[in-house]
């Protein structure tokens, strides 16, 4: 006897029921695809096109979209799978990060999220006006997209080398292909998304360091250890952020389990000790980095950048087929990749200057001019000679961002 809600359904505009699933969540269309076999028919056999419209409709910038049709998956704290192209389950996964980055950057939240909290704390941007801030936000959440675009690029290196036969030997080698591969996309990067992934990097440094508390400091090596952490945000995605500052609740572990650099609140996430393992490979990366680095220093960096060693090391001097280099991190691939200001000729009239020797990232200097261009260094009132000002000096990828943001929202 056929059913009657299958014969109802099965008239219905095939076009129709396909624009109404573009249009619905992945939960209620999964539902609706149980509903009876016709639909189940419909829907799956036009699965690809759905998922196409439903990712362009979820992040319209194509240069953002998956590589291949697919992506990472997150949800399990084991390791990240490579989902199948254009499939129900990219879209979940793509649903997924979306929540989790409205959760982690949701500014009207009581108490604030992390990542919101680690925001206030940034003098420049509580300076702002809430309307101001609020698009700094929605900035913020569109870098997160970027960085899991950055993440995701590991699948094109990875399909074709499962697809060679027989497959790489090394799986170093492929991780160094990734690494490459990821570093060619950062260069290519507007200076704008180079200052905002610069600052989400930095926003995270700072919730995590709020989260691991006096753990930190107690730890020899935690001030490292935040260093591999902004780098791990930088390999992993947003689910590093996530993993660590917004953990699923899981069972209980004991407070001494863990790698060291695990939140105490993130010991119960599969996730969190994921990302925790993740960011002591990054140490370990950048332990044998720094060695390399040192073992290198005759014959590679010069007398005068012996002790910085990093800064006299171009990409280029690091052998790929080297089993033992160590590339430079992606964290300062971003950082070396934007645009250096260009720095004015000064006019000299005689008098002998110091030489400015702050390092660029330093935000403090003592401001030596007024509004009207006289100079108050050191002026005399009364008698009384008044001591120079400490003003906030802003860092050039602050001041691209903030310049963004004023443009951008109307007085």
């Amino acid at each position: 006897m056929t059913n009657p809600c299958d014969t109802a359904t099965s008239i219905i505009n095939p076009d129709l029921t396909l624009l109404i699933a573009e249009e619905t969540d992945l939960p209620s269309l999964l539902t609706l695809a149980r509903t009876n076999k016709h639909l189940h028919a419909l829907i799956h056999t036009h699965e690809r096109s759905i998922i196409k419209s439903k990712i362009t409709a979820a992040i319209p910038n194509p240069f953002l979209q998956p590589p291949l049709g697919s992506v990472l998956s997150s949800h399990d704290g084991l390791k990240r799978q490579i989902l199948p192209p254009w499939s129900f389950k990219v879209a979940a996964e793509l649903e997924r990060r979306h929540a989790r980055i409205e959760t982690m950057f949701n500014a009207f939240a009581v108490p604030q999220p992390p990542l919101i909290s680690a925001m206030t704390r940034v003098r420049s941007f509580v300076a702002l006006s809430p309307p101001e801030f609020l698009y700094l936000v929605q900035m913020f959440k569109q870098t997160c997209v970027l960085v899991d675009q950055i993440c995701d690029l590991a699948i094109l290196v990875k399909v074709p080398a499962m697809a060679r036969d027989p497959p790489p030997a090394d799986p170093y080698m492929v991780q160094k292909a990734i690494h490459r591969t990821r570093q060619a996309f950062i260069k290519g990067l507007a200076p704008l998304d180079l200052a905002l992934l610069t600052h989400l990097a930095a926003l995270g440094g700072m919730a995590y360091a709020e989260e691991m508390g006096g753990l930190l400091s107690s730890d020899p090596e935690g001030l490292e250890r935040m260093v591999a952490y902004k780098e791990t945000i930088l390999r992993e995605g947003s689910a590093a952020l996530w993993g660590f500052l917004h953990p699923e609740v899981g069972v209980e572990v004991s407070q001494g389990n863990g790698p060291p650099s695990l939140p105490p609140k993130a010991r119960g996430s599969a996730l969190g000790r994921f990302i925790a393992g993740k960011v002591e490979g990054v140490l370990r990366d950048l332990h044998a980095y720094e060695m390399g680095l040192k073992e290198q220093d005759e014959d590679v960096v010069g007398e005068g950048d012996k002790e910085g060693g990093r800064e006299g090391m171009g990409e280029d001097d690091v052998d790929d087929d080297d089993p033992f280099a160590v590339l430079h991190g992606l964290h300062q691939t971003v950082m070396s990749a934007f645009p250096k200001p260009v720095e004015e000729p000064e006019e000299s009239d005689g008098d002998v200057e110091m030489e400015d020797v702050r390092e660029e990232g330093e935000i403090f200097e003592y401001e030596e001019e007024d509004l009207s261009g006289d100079d108050v260094s050191y002026e005399e009132q009364d008698g009384e000679v008044l001591e120079e000002e400490e003003v906030y000096r802003i860092e050039p990828r602050e001041k691209l961002i903030l310049e963004v943001v004023r443009c951008a929202v109307p007085y």
